[in-house]
């Protein structure tokens, strides 16, 4: 048995011990009790945990976020099932780890929610019953060199995205497979990266029909000045067989062009009609005016497969001013989005924009304010419409919605 294992078995005996003692006995240090029974010298003691304790530890590094949030949907719709307002509270909880070993990485991460590929939310409900935690990242990253990352697992996407895109992400999504990163920098200002990804999308054992997703990215971080970075990048996102069967997915969001139910079934199929082979552009823009920072950002999508809409661009464009990150600091933000109905696959998109996924545009607006540094104030409104009212959700009518966030979140 290695001296560092030996030291930590002894080290878990004696805490066993002294809080077995009277609480009236004055309570040793760690090095006090370890020289006391021998099993250390005083010289040693004032070595072993700035060294090798430290030094294991130090590998692990954890953290989390909770954010309470409280939601309103006003609705506006012709159809009466969907014309009503909702109002509920929600939490979202997660918690996770990286180990160092090597030139490894282990990542894992746990999250609160319904299982849902797109949301880690968890609502108020069901009269206090207790709420569900899953695996939300577990995965392997390789540094194989300077350049090169190799990661596989459930890991967080690999894909450069600017804060505010998501037309072709939601930001919950952890995608499973298998990624690549490499970035070679050309001189002090310029970085040129290429992002990969393969991942499983469905498997379904024995009709060679299984379900992927292979995308690749490749971009610029271009810096123009002391506080001002061009970041440009474009990736091709490639859905093999989407058209074969479902996703198995857990949640399923509105706008994709799907099979109708064979009568007398009522629920729909879930299968998509239309394959999808998108191209996304993704440009920010970040700079300072005066002290204060200023981000310029736009997405493009495009899907070039064919499709039985022709409803195949979305677009996503707008300004962020400040930045709500250190203590008593601030941002604001508007930006305008369109999303049309087979642009993408709407049950990876963004879940918050109306109820989620596509056919749909309208304005984004927050606010968000930072008093401490972990702990940010924050109020989102979705003012959206139905972007074809011939297609669903809307199927030949008005479907707006309105939509208020309002969150306190905590980082730790």
């Amino acid at each position: 048995m290695s001296r560092f294992m030996a030291i930590l078995l002894v080290t878990i005996g004696l805490v066993g011990l002294s809080s077995m003692e009277s609480f009236a006995d004055e309570r040793k240090t760690l090095e006090e009790l370890l020289v006391e029974k021998g099993t250390i010298s005083k010289e040693e003691a004032a070595s072993v945990q700035t060294t090798k304790l430290t030094k294991e530890v130090d590998r692990i590094t954890f953290g989390g976020d909770l954010r309470l949030r409280h939601e309103s949907f006003m609705n506006d719709s012709e159809t009466a099932s969907r014309n009503r307002d909702r109002h509920r509270q929600r939490f979202r909880l997660r918690f996770g780890g990286t180990l160092k070993i090597d030139e490894f990485l282990v990542g894992i991460q746990l999250a609160s929610g319904e299982g849902q590929q797109i949301s880690t939310n968890q609502s108020f409900d069901a009269l206090f019953s207790q709420k569900p935690i899953w695996i939300q990242q577990a995965y392997l990253q390789w540094k194989a060199a300077q350049w090169l990352k190799l990661t596989g697992g459930k890991m967080p996407n690999p894909f450069f995205r600017a804060y505010s895109s998501d037309i072709v992400w939601d930001d919950d999504v952890t995608p499973e497979g298998f990624a690549e990163t490499l970035t070679f920098p050309l001189s002090e200002r310029i970085t040129l990266f290429v992002n990969a990804g393969q991942f499983v999308l469905d498997e379904d054992g024995g009709d060679n029909n299984d379900q992927w997703l292979f995308g690749e990215q490749a971009g610029t971080d271009i810096g123009l000045g002391k506080n001002t970075k061009l970041t440009l990048a474009g990736a091709f996102y490639n859905f093999k067989n989407a058209t074969l069967g479902t996703f198995g997915q857990v949640a399923v969001q509105e706008g994709n062009t799907r099979v109708p139910p064979t009568p007398p079934a009522t629920a729909p199929t879930n299968i998509l009609v239309n394959n999808y082979r998108v191209v996304d552009i993704t440009l920010q823009l970040a700079t300072k005016v005066g002290d204060l920072p200023l981000s310029l950002q736009g997405d493009y999508v495009k899907n070039l497969a064919d499709t039985t809409t022709d409803k195949d661009m979305g677009y996503q464009a707008g300004v962020i001013v400040g930045k709500a990150s250190d203590p008593q600091s601030w941002e604001a933000a508007y930006f305008y989005k369109l999303v049309e109905t087979d642009a993408t696959v709407a049950d990876l998109a963004d879940s918050d924009f109306g109820n989620g996924g596509t056919n749909r545009k309208g304005h984004i607006v927050w606010v968000a304010y930072n008093p401490t540094k972990a702990l940010q104030l924050k109020a989102k409104f979705f003012m959206t419409e139905i972007e074809d009212e011939t297609l669903p959700p809307g199927a030949g009518g008005k479907d707006d919605i309105d939509r208020l966030q309002v969150d306190a979140s905590i980082k730790f």
